[in-house]
């Protein structure tokens, strides 16, 4: 009976963490769903391990194990004490999620081959292996998470995008983002069309995986997601590849099926925003496409000057500063802030170093002999289902795990292991009672702490939707980020958000640094908490013209740069907090450097004009006005900026 419920949370995990939004949280899409992958994962593992005996395939079983080990060794001498374990809010890619990826495989296997009741031999193989694989209950759970998000996607594209989808110009339905989607999808299409078209199985699957499949070719094309299109397109080929028989045995019906896919292609970049999105694979300036290779660039600097250990899970968004050249900067600057590599092997390799990075390839292949098998003789379910592992591993490629996704992933692999085990594939393994009551354990410690996570969020969203309204609004927002600080003390965001508060409920800078400080104790290398701290620093010394408050500023401005030395953002701070400690030729050389820097902005070139006006150097500062001015002739500064100009030039 337990071990019936565990499978039915297992398979809910695809539908709830997939379709699973909460508007009224500060990140919809962020929180709710780590609380649904963390918390299905462990609780359904905990009560499917309890049947004693389990069936495995034990070498990419033990690739798997291995590669958590690698991660936990990297975490030990990683870059973050605290999210290397646990995983940033925003990625939770520590080394927890390894460990509920290598659960997931562990589980799927358990659910797709029951254990036999009488116990044996730790190591002895199996005899028989079910000669009638079916999906199982992980394979309804897929269809039911394909079908949703693909007609929540097309509904998207007819023009319904409640508000909380509305995150961008191209699609993204529930996961708010459009490369979660195209991921998503690429994963899942495949899936869904093999179900459909297996008659072996019920009507009512069929049927629902029948209307899922082209409304997930909808998500897959709309989201624009480029790794995913690469992904989908290898799988078709590795299916083509594998019933190639099938093909040379009907040429003329191969030839059908090239020249209706080649118009279906043509009719999508012609009538879909795909086109563009492909035409923009040089566009160095572009997010993605010709721009991977720059952040290739980078992250193969941090691994050389890391080469053992890497950075640990989420250290490169630390280590990426030390690393990063001006060219990078001036491209493509730091929004959003580089904590990926956007490729599945560097992000291992950063995470995990070479041995986590082996780890990682050798599940990889493991797996892989097993898929190829799957697309050659399986049944059309089982095709549909290795197809779609392969679209998504390979598709990061150029793209990185996600939490998310990922988990489910290898869910998945887990059943195919198993449907398409030979007679000495899957070894069984006995299970002490220990294993599934720590595990059970862990799972209780996962719900609490990701419902306090959903709850703190809530309060989050509170406080920074009443963010500059006013006094009154302001306190409202400050308690606000007091209770979500209080629920989750262990996040940095709200951190940073209370500090924000404090400053719009007039608690003034000294109690913002407060709350900026503890943030930075957290994860003391967070580059975004660092230039918090900075930029308060320099507002408070602006607020306040205290020299000693000026020096505080300019000697936190160059620790700053020593570590992260071509930030634009941090140049023109030092330039700002140089003007207050009264250090002319610094402020100048820090300006031109963050203007030089980040050529799109204009903030800092605004103030070199007032600097040089106060100089008396009248024309200098009209040269370097107008240059701001072609940068952003909207910019509302600019009004302010021409009358100090003006004034200091008498």
């Amino acid at each position: 009976m337990a071990g019936r419920v565990g499978a039915v949370l297992l398979a809910a995990m695809a539908p709830v963490v997939i379709l699973t939004v909460d508007p009224a949280g500060w990140f919809p899409f962020g929180p709710v769903k780590w609380l649904a992958v963390s918390g299905l994962i462990l609780a359904g593992s905990a009560l499917v391990l309890t049947t004693g005996t389990i069936r495995l395939a034990p070498w990419p079983t033990a690739a798997a194990g291995g590669l958590v080990v690698a991660m936990a060794a990297a975490a030990i001498v990683g870059l973050d004490p605290r999210y290397a374990w646990t995983g940033t809010p925003e990625r939770h890619l520590g080394v927890v999620f390894w460990v509920l990826c290598a659960l997931a495989l562990v589980a799927g296997q358990v659910v797709a081959a029951p254990s036999p009741r009488a116990p044996t031999n730790a190591m002895a193989p199996v005899k028989e292996v079910g000669s009638e694989p079916h999906p199982g209950p992980i394979g309804r759970g897929l269809v039911a998470a394909g079908l949703g998000l693909g007609l929540a996607a097309t509904a998207e594209s007819l023009g319904w995008e409640p508000s909380v989808f509305d995150v961008g110009s191209r699609l993204t339905a529930t996961l708010g983002s459009s490369a979660y989607l195209g991921a998503a999808s690429a994963l899942l299409l495949p899936v869904l069309a093999g179900i459909s078209l297996d008659r072996r199985l019920g009507r009512t699957l069929r049927a629902a995986a029948a209307v899922g499949a082209p409304s997930l070719a909808v998500a897959l094309v709309g989201s624009g997601a480029r790794a995913a299109w690469f992904g989908t397109g290898v799988a078709l080929l590795a299916v083509a590849a594998a019933r190639r028989r099938t093909w040379l045995d009907r040429p003329q019906l191969a030839a059908v099926g090239v020249g209706a896919a080649a118009v279906l292609l043509l009719a999508i970049a012609a009538v879909t925003p795909a086109g563009a999105r492909l035409m923009s694979l040089g566009d160095r300036g572009a997010p993605g496409g010709a721009a991977r290779v720059d952040e290739w660039r980078v992250a193969t600097r941090v691994l050389v000057a890391h080469p053992v250990t890497g950075v640990g899970p989420e250290g490169y968004r630390i280590a990426f500063g030390e690393h990063v050249d001006a060219a990078y900067e001036r491209d493509h600057g730091r929004d959003p802030l580089p904590d990926r590599a956007h490729s599945g092997p560097l992000d291992v390799a950063l995470a995990g170093g070479p041995l986590g990075l082996v780890a990682w390839m050798a599940f990889l292949v493991l797996v892989g002999q097993v898929l190829w098998r799957s697309l050659r003789d399986g049944r059309p379910w089982l095709a549909g289902a290795a197809a779609g592992l392969v679209a998504h591993w390979v598709g990061q490629l150029f793209l990185f795990p996600l939490a998310e996704l990922e988990p489910i992933a290898w869910l998945l692999a887990g059943v195919v292991l198993v449907a398409s085990a030979r007679r000495d594939d899957l070894r069984r393994f006995d299970v002490t009672r220990a294993v599934p009551m720590t595990v059970g354990l862990v799972a209780v410690v996962a719900l609490v702490a990701g419902g306090l996570g959903v709850a703190a969020d809530r309060r989050a969203d509170v406080a920074a939707t009443h963010l500059g309204s006013g006094l009154a609004r302001a306190r409202t927002a400050e308690r606000a980020a007091e209770d979500a600080v209080t629920l989750r003390p262990d996040v940095v965001r709200t951190r940073l958000l209370l500090a924000r508060t404090r400053l719009d409920a007039g608690r003034g800078y000294r109690s913002a640094l407060v709350e900026v400080d503890r943030a930075a104790r957290l994860s003391p290398g967070d580059p975004v908490v660092r230039l918090t701290r900075l930029r308060y620093l320099v507002e408070w010394a602006a607020a306040t013209q205290v020299p000693a408050h000026a020096e505080a500023a300019w000697t936190a401005s160059v620790e700053l740069l020593a570590q992260d030395p071509v930030r634009a953002d941090a140049w023109w701070l030092r330039g700002r907090a140089a003007v207050l400690a009264g250090r002319d030729t610094d402020a100048e050389r820090s300006l031109r450097r963050a203007a030089s820097l980040a050529p799109r902005k204009p903030g800092a070139l605004l103030d070199l004009a007032v600097l040089l006006a106060l100089e008396g150097r009248a024309d200098e500062a009209r040269v370097v006005l107008e240059q701001a001015e072609r940068r952003s002739p909207d910019d509302a500064r600019l009004v302010a900026a021409r009358r100090a100009v003006a004034d200091a030039g008498g």
